[in-house]
């Protein structure tokens, strides 16, 4: 849990002001409250289940409340990059949705949260295996 989801929690539980931020201080220093871990943690947990992209990483760590600037800092230490996530991911989609056109694998891959120009850049790689490179690709720039 991040330090914001604690003290969300404890307010929600009626304690007063001065009370949660001691608490929150003698977790932090107990280490048994670390948004850094916690941040870590939770992307190594999503990217082992699938292939997401930098932006919708970001947005749930935000959303569970680790502060932007961190969240930027550890998604910056990831070890694979931007590039083999959207090939895995568009692998999968390939596979899975084989009647699917370069413009619905694109719409799904932005909704993975994949950006258009790693999009773009996928979409012609896979083109070029396939060997049939539509022009629609070059809209997604």
């Amino acid at each position: 849990m991040t330090r914001s989801q604690l003290a969300q929690k404890l307010r929600d539980r009626g304690h007063a002001a001065d009370a949660i931020e001691a608490a929150l201080a003698e977790c932090e220093r107990r280490k048994y409250l670390d948004d850094r871990t916690y941040a870590q943690l939770h992307l190594k947990s999503v990217l082992d289940r699938k292939a997401v992209g930098r932006l919708r990483l970001f947005q749930e760590l935000v959303r569970n409340g680790v502060d932007g600037d961190l969240a930027r800092e550890v998604l910056d230490e990831l070890e694979d990059d931007e590039d083999s996530r959207i090939e895995r991911a568009l692998a999968k989609l390939e596979a899975m949705r084989p009647a699917d056109g370069y413009a619905q694998l694109g719409r799904r891959l932005e909704r993975l949260g994949f950006g258009a120009p790693n999009i773009s850049r996928a979409l012609r790689r896979s083109a070029e295996r396939r060997g049939n490179m539509p022009d629609q690709i070059e809209v997604l720039e």
